[in-house]
Parts: structure tokens; sequence; C-alpha cells
């Protein structure tokens, strides 16, 4: 296999394009589903603005900044609803964040706490029973 040169633009318009191809993908998913995921979806871009583990919105960021995050928590919410414990979904919100932000280095607890926090209002907005809090 030959080396070939790839130039700053070419590397970009690659992670842009595979970016794009994981949004697709994502919205797919959601839409597939047989209820409407909005709700859930919701509830989670509250927590994790409210919670701003990045920084971001506390320094002037664009409202859509955990946009992405929040619908890939989304789905790992919608495959799990029937057994959706406070520690797996906190191990999920760190797989995720840690995806997008190489150099978060969250506080210990905090992804638990965010997850017990969503979980507990999804307990009283939609009907299912989680595993354990």
């Amino acid at each position: 296999m030959k080396f070939r040169a790839v130039s700053p633009e070419t590397r970009m318009n690659y992670m842009v394009w595979s970016i794009q191809k994981e949004i697709r993908k994502e919205n797919q998913y959601l839409a597939s589903l047989p209820y409407d995921p909005t709700p859930i979806l919701l509830i989670v871009k509250a927590h994790i603005d409210r919670w701003d583990p990045a920084q971001l919105l506390a320094t002037d960021g664009m409202e859509d900044e955990y946009d992405g995050e929040s619908r890939s928590i989304t789905i790992y919410i919608t495959k799990h609803l029937g057994a959706l414990e406070a520690q797996d979904l906190a191990s999920a919100i760190d797989r995720v964040l840690s995806k997008s932000f190489q150099d978060l280095n969250a506080q210990d607890g905090q992804a638990r706490e965010v997850a017990a926090q969503i979980i507990a209002v999804l307990e009283e907005v939609i009907e299912f029973e989680p595993a354990e809090l």
C-alpha cells in the first residue's frame, strides 16, 4: 500500500462527512422508533446543558453545544428503557462525552448524579420501570 499525502482540507472534509453520516444514522434510528423520543431528548438535553460538563455554555457557547451528545445519550436510553440503571447510564454519559471532548475530566460522581436525575424525571414523565437507582 502506498502512502498518499492528504491535505488538511481533505482531512477536515472527511471529519465533517463522518460526523454528518453519524448524525443521519442516529436520526434515522430515532425516527424508526414506534414512539416519539422527543420528550426523552429534551429531558437529557436539559440535564446535560445544566451540568455543562465541558464548560461550553459558561463561556458563551451556542445553545446547541450538547445536541449531538444528548442525541447519543437518548439513543442509549431508548435501547435500555426496560432495564435502565443509573450506573450504566452514567457510564454511557461518560463514554459519549469522552468521545466528544477528549480533554474532559468530569469530577467523580457527576455523571452518576446527572444519570440519576434523568432517570427520576423519566420516571415521572414516561411509564417505564427502571431496573434500579
